[in-house]
Protein backbone atom coordinates (compact mmCIF):
# COMPACT_ATOMS: atom_id res chain seq x y z
CA UNK A 1 0.00 0.00 0.00
CA UNK A 2 1.24 3.48 -0.80
CA UNK A 3 -0.29 6.91 -0.35
CA UNK A 4 -1.33 7.20 -4.01
CA UNK A 5 -3.34 3.98 -3.79
CA UNK A 6 -4.78 5.01 -0.42
CA UNK A 7 -5.93 8.32 -1.87
CA UNK A 8 -7.58 6.52 -4.82
CA UNK A 9 -9.51 4.33 -2.39
CA UNK A 10 -10.67 7.32 -0.34
CA UNK A 11 -11.73 9.19 -3.48
CA UNK A 12 -13.71 6.17 -4.70
CA UNK A 13 -15.47 5.93 -1.34
CA UNK A 14 -16.37 9.62 -1.50
CA UNK A 15 -17.78 9.25 -5.03
CA UNK A 16 -19.85 6.24 -4.00
CA UNK A 17 -20.90 7.69 -0.60
CA UNK A 18 -19.32 4.71 1.14
CA UNK A 19 -16.84 4.12 3.96
CA UNK A 20 -13.27 2.80 4.06
CA UNK A 21 -11.89 -0.16 5.99
CA UNK A 22 -8.20 0.22 6.86
CA UNK A 23 -6.19 -2.87 7.83
CA UNK A 24 -3.05 -2.08 9.80
CA UNK A 25 -0.42 -3.75 11.90
CA UNK A 26 -0.41 -3.47 15.67
CA UNK A 27 2.89 -3.84 17.54
CA UNK A 28 3.09 -6.87 19.84
CA UNK A 29 -0.02 -8.44 18.25
CA UNK A 30 -0.12 -11.46 15.97
CA UNK A 31 -3.10 -10.26 13.96
CA UNK A 32 -3.77 -7.03 12.14
CA UNK A 33 -6.52 -4.59 13.13
CA UNK A 34 -9.27 -3.09 10.98
CA UNK A 35 -10.46 0.48 11.42
CA UNK A 36 -13.62 1.73 9.74
CA UNK A 37 -13.52 5.33 8.51
CA UNK A 38 -17.06 6.59 8.04
CA UNK A 39 -17.80 8.63 4.93
CA UNK A 40 -18.22 11.94 6.80
CA UNK A 41 -14.68 11.55 8.19
CA UNK A 42 -12.87 10.61 4.98
CA UNK A 43 -11.25 14.00 4.30
CA UNK A 44 -10.06 14.35 7.89
CA UNK A 45 -8.65 10.83 8.06
CA UNK A 46 -6.92 10.96 4.68
CA UNK A 47 -5.27 14.21 5.75
CA UNK A 48 -4.18 12.49 8.98
CA UNK A 49 -2.64 9.58 7.06
CA UNK A 50 -0.85 11.92 4.65
CA UNK A 51 0.63 13.95 7.51
CA UNK A 52 1.55 11.12 9.86
CA UNK A 53 2.48 8.22 7.56
CA UNK A 54 5.23 8.12 4.96
CA UNK A 55 4.68 7.33 1.28
CA UNK A 56 4.70 3.58 2.00
CA UNK A 57 1.94 4.08 4.61
CA UNK A 58 4.24 3.43 7.57
CA UNK A 59 3.59 5.52 10.68
CA UNK A 60 6.39 8.07 11.07
CA UNK A 61 6.63 7.82 14.86
CA UNK A 62 6.40 4.00 15.05
CA UNK A 63 7.77 2.01 12.12
CA UNK A 64 6.01 -1.13 13.40
CA UNK A 65 2.63 0.34 12.47
CA UNK A 66 1.75 0.41 8.80
CA UNK A 67 -1.31 0.15 6.59
CA UNK A 68 -1.54 -3.30 5.03
CA UNK A 69 -4.66 -2.77 2.93
CA UNK A 70 -7.71 -0.57 2.45
CA UNK A 71 -11.10 -1.28 0.91
CA UNK A 72 -14.22 0.68 0.04
CA UNK A 73 -17.13 -0.71 2.06
CA UNK A 74 -20.66 0.10 3.13
CA UNK A 75 -20.59 -0.15 6.91
CA UNK A 76 -23.85 -0.70 8.76
CA UNK A 77 -24.57 -1.59 12.37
Amino acid sequence: MDQDKLQEIFEEAKRECKDVAIELTVPTREETEVIIVKNANLDYKLDYYKNNYDYTCTLNRCRDIYIVDAKVIKFTM
